[in-house]
């Protein structure tokens, strides 16, 4: 059962890929030399987005990644005041370079404790949230992100 199911699955992937497929023929080249030319982005897109199995396994590896990211960035920076020695950081950039998905995970560590992922998270978003009276004030900073993270779905 298990093995007709991942059969299945790869045939349907399969499927999508090959309606992908753009057969271009280059300038002064006979139809016979023609070339295929294959969106490898987009077809990496449509696998892992048809693959439930792939996408979660990704997901829950981003996830680790986030973890280690988080652990070293929070040892590296610990005694740092400086904000933009804390946002320079590389293990912080590498954080902010998952993009949307690592916004629920921040969030949920924002949640936590007073760390500083104001920066992050308007890198990520584009947006700051963060009424004019409450900035400078990291109880009410963090509420305005949560209070925006829930009107956005991401929470």
């Amino acid at each position: 059962m298990y093995h007709r199911k991942n059969s299945e699955i790869i045939r349907l992937t399969m499927e999508r890929l090959m309606t992908n497929i753009e057969f271009v023929q280059p300038i002064g080249v006979t139809q016979e030399a023609s070339t295929l030319n294959f969106n490898f982005s987009n077809a990496w897109s449509i696998y892992i987005g048809n693959s439930i199995l792939l996408s979660k396994k990704m997901q829950e590896q981003t996830f680790k990644q986030f973890i280690h990211l988080k652990n070293k960035w929070k040892d590296e920076v610990s005694f740092l005041s400086d904000s933009s020695k804390i946002e320079s950081n590389k293990a912080y950039k590498e954080i902010i370079s998952f993009g949307p998905i690592a916004v629920p995970w921040i969030i949920h560590e924002l949640k936590k404790r007073n760390d500083h992922w104001f920066y992050a998270l308007e890198k990520i978003t584009g947006v700051n949230p963060i009424k004019a009276t409450n900035r400078g004030k990291v109880q009410e900073m963090k509420m305005d992100w949560i209070e925006w993270a829930k009107l956005n779905n991401y929470l």
